[in-house]
């Protein structure tokens, strides 16, 4: 091919180059050849890409995931890529899983399950949705070159999406789709694919779908405990009906199936913060970000174009300041500066444990700039941290201001009953200032939502340290006691109950909360637990106006 396209460049050089410096005369236009029918036989762009996807071919990547689909080809390379394809697949890597399968189909062009499987992933991958039924179709010409399993499986797919002859419209469409699975496993009842599309033809979709595909996934486990897109859907599936501790062992199958591909890794630090597994959720986001770093290298992809390595420092980071481990968080910080990304929040998270100026305010400038309320809220909660009553004050009328205007907006509801109650507290009115905290609890305590990413402890622990600051045992305790069932590994409630524990003179209880509160810390850094203490012995002094062990400044 190559030798051919030279041969054509050189001939129509020479015909454009002037005789004796005489133009030729113009000839007569040679026919147009046909164009190639088969898109996987045409040439690759100047710039080197494919021509149904517009990216460049793949290439095999070792030890990404151990499915393994055979399909009819006599091309090593095409059934490895068809494998590698369905990995990322069903990580929903879509973007390498097109790449994956037209490069399959461009190492062997008669292939129709490399067809087929590349128009499922254009499906999904929105820049190459317009080819998904040349795709299709592709597959369905070349069916008689298939097995008797593909061309069932085929036709199966060209008939939910109204490709076949005779398919009809809507319901008629899937109604004949899963009759064709059907009789396809019937005769075939440990061809995998078959059960996977099964249970997406059930259940509605991907991210989990409907009850109606749980018990297909499962069958599928039945014949290969390692299918990536099973395991993967019902880790979607228990955490979409507030049953994550149902959906854990798959999410570790999950990884056990995908080990180089960092979506599975994630996966398991997304149930693990609901679950306060938060030693699982700092390892494999860990992992997740060095596998997403070295794609990057491997493809070629600029990190401030991956959302996905961005996301992944950002749980990263989360953990490790949930944990104490403030030296490496800031490292994370720096890290993800360095990759063209932000994570307001979290940065201010760790700045609020940290006592860092610095980037508290670095982070409210930020936040000023592209929306006022958050802005506000984080300018309060610094306010409160470093005892600056009256720019608490002012940050909450910007708050009462912006809800005057935003009457439903319930994310700012908390904001400004969060920092309203501090505000209370701070100006003599704890009672109103507890209840305010308290509402906050109220509202989201139940909130399957509110408790990603250890979400769930927040206003409980707000609650908490207001109670110390004004001298409320009760609702303290109640507040850090609530904290820890939401979130077991929370030192800082842990810590608060010992003070209480100090407070009302049980020795014992304040032993047993301060040995939870080690074993909770047991990898932070050195001191970190410590300065924790200082901190809430500080707020407790000023409340209940007596020394509380040894304190430290509140500021």
């Amino acid at each position: 091919m190559e030798y051919s396209a030279l041969a054509l460049w050189l001939s129509v050089q020479t015909a454009a180059w002037p005789v004796d410096g005489k133009a030729e005369a113009p000839k007569a236009a040679a026919k147009e050849a046909p164009k190639e029918e088969n898109p996987a036989r045409q040439p690759l762009s100047g710039e080197g890409k494919m021509p149904l996807s517009g990216l460049k071919p793949s290439h095999a990547v070792a030890n990404l995931c151990v499915y393994r689909y055979p399909v009819s080809t006599n091309n090593a390379e095409c059934q490895t890529l068809i494998d590698q394809g369905l990995g990322y697949y069903y990580s929903y890597v879509w973007i390498e899983a097109v790449r994956a399968f037209e490069t399959a189909c461009r190492l062997d062009p008669d292939c129709a399950m490399a067809w087929l499987f590349l128009g499922r992933a254009c499906e999904k991958y929105g820049p190459a949705d317009k080819h998904k039924n040349t795709a299709f179709k592709k597959a369905g010409a070349l069916r008689d070159k298939a097995d008797p399993r593909e061309r069932m499986l085929i036709k199966a797919y060209l008939l939910s999406r109204g490709l076949e002859p005779g398919a009809g419209d809507g319901e008629a469409r899937k109604k004949a789709a899963i009759k064709q699975v059907d009789e396809l496993l019937a005769q075939f009842p440990e061809d995998q694919e078959a059960w996977y599309e099964r249970a997406q033809l059930a259940a509605g979709g991907i991210f989990g779908g409907s009850v109606a595909g749980a018990p297909f996934y499962h069958a599928l486990l039945g014949v290969n405990p390692l299918h990536p897109g099973a395991n993967h859907e019902l880790v979607h599936f228990y955490e979409n009906i507030q049953r994550p501790s149902l959906g854990w062992k798959f999410a570790g199958k999950y990884i056990e199936s995908s080990p180089g591909i960092p979506h599975p890794h994630h996966m398991q630090a997304h149930l693990a913060t609901r679950l306060g597994r938060w030693d699982k959720t700092g390892k494999h986001s860990a992992i997740a970000a060095e596998l997403e770093a070295a794609y990057q290298r491997d493809m070629g992809v600029m990190p401030k174009d991956d959302h996905q390595y961005s996301h992944h420092l950002e749980i990263l980071l989360l953990s490790l300041t949930h944990d104490g481990k403030y030296e490496l968080a800031r490292k994370i910080v720096q890290q993800t500066r360095d990759a063209g990304h932000e994570h307001p929040v979290p940065w201010f998270r760790l700045a609020m444990l940290t006592q860092d100026a610095s980037l508290a305010l670095e982070v409210v400038d930020m936040l000023r700039k592209r929306d006022k309320q958050q802005a506000a809220w984080l300018g309060a909660l610094w306010a409160w941290r470093s005892g600056d009553v009256a720019r608490l004050a002012a940050e909450v009328e910007v708050l009462r201001q912006l809800r005057v205007a935003k009457k439903d907006d319930r994310k700012l509801d908390l904001m400004l009953w969060e920092a309203q109650g501090y505000l209370a507290c701070e100006q003599g009115d704890g009672a109103g200032g507890l209840r305010l905290l308290k509402r906050c609890v109220d509202k989201t305590k139940n909130d399957f939502s509110h408790h990603a990413w250890g979400n769930g402890a927040y206003h409980m622990m707000a609650w908490g340290v207001a109670a110390l600051r004004v001298g409320d045992a009760s609702q303290a305790e109640e507040a850090f006691l609530e904290a820890l069932a939401h979130d077991p590994g929370n030192a800082g409630a842990s810590l608060g109950l010992r003070i209480l524990s100090e407070v009302a003179g049980d020795t014992r209880k304040a032993e047993s909360y301060s040995d939870l509160s080690k074993r909770q810390w047991a990898r932070a850094d050195r001191g970190a637990l410590a300065a924790l203490d200082g901190w809430l012995r500080g707020l407790a002094a000023a409340g209940f106006n007596r020394s509380v062990g040894p304190t430290v400044s509140r500021k």
